[in-house]
């Protein structure tokens, strides 16, 4: 299937939406969960020391379920192109939004209070992967990817995330990394 520019710009469109949607609310929340991070990340690592890591596992697999869920919301939204009608796909994104949004905003909020225990990259790899929500699987395939873009849908979909990365204020990285 071909898109014309202008179809193709609509359909960004609602979905570049629920991003800055997601934004939004991450920064709303942002004023609670950044006073509590400190003393859950306190907390958290003592408990963590005393357990001697063991804590990590249960955590570990509670972030593994948000994980499986943002890739699985974000895999339907993308899926919902083959309608391939406009306001069917539109219709049935709107219950989509209102189960990944806030879905993106919890698991946001989850990896703010656990303790990192020294893991930055990663952690700084699940906040990006809940703040660009729907792209989360776009993002979670070019941050494997190791071989350069080879079709002209994989350029489309990396041109959407660098959108995505931006509204969510994130370092964009450069082509060289992914391509």
């Amino acid at each position: 299937m071909v898109l014309s520019p202008l179809r193709f710009r609509g359909r960004i469109r609602g979905t570049l939406l629920a991003c800055r949607i997601l934004n939004v609310l991450v920064t709303l929340f942002s004023w609670v969960t950044i006073p509590l991070q400190f003393v859950t990340t306190a907390v958290g690592g003592c408990l963590v020391g005393c357990t001697f890591g063991l804590l990590l596992i249960p955590l570990s697999l509670v972030w593994m379920v948000f994980l499986g869920l943002l890739l699985a919301t974000s895999w339907v939204w993308d899926r919902l192109e083959v309608l391939r009608v406009p306001a069917l796909v539109a219709a049935i994104r709107v219950p989509v939004a209102i189960l990944g949004i806030p879905l993106a905003l919890i698991a946001e909020i989850y990896v703010s209070l656990v303790p990192s225990m020294g893991d930055f990259e990663g952690r700084k790899e699940k906040l990006i992967t809940c703040w660009v929500w729907p792209f989360s699987l776009d993002y979670w395939r070019f941050s494997l990817r190791t071989k350069p873009l080879e079709s002209p849908e994989d350029e489309r979909r990396y041109d959407r995330l660098v959108r995505a990365l931006e509204i969510a204020g994130v370092r964009i990285p450069a082509r060289t990394d992914w391509a």
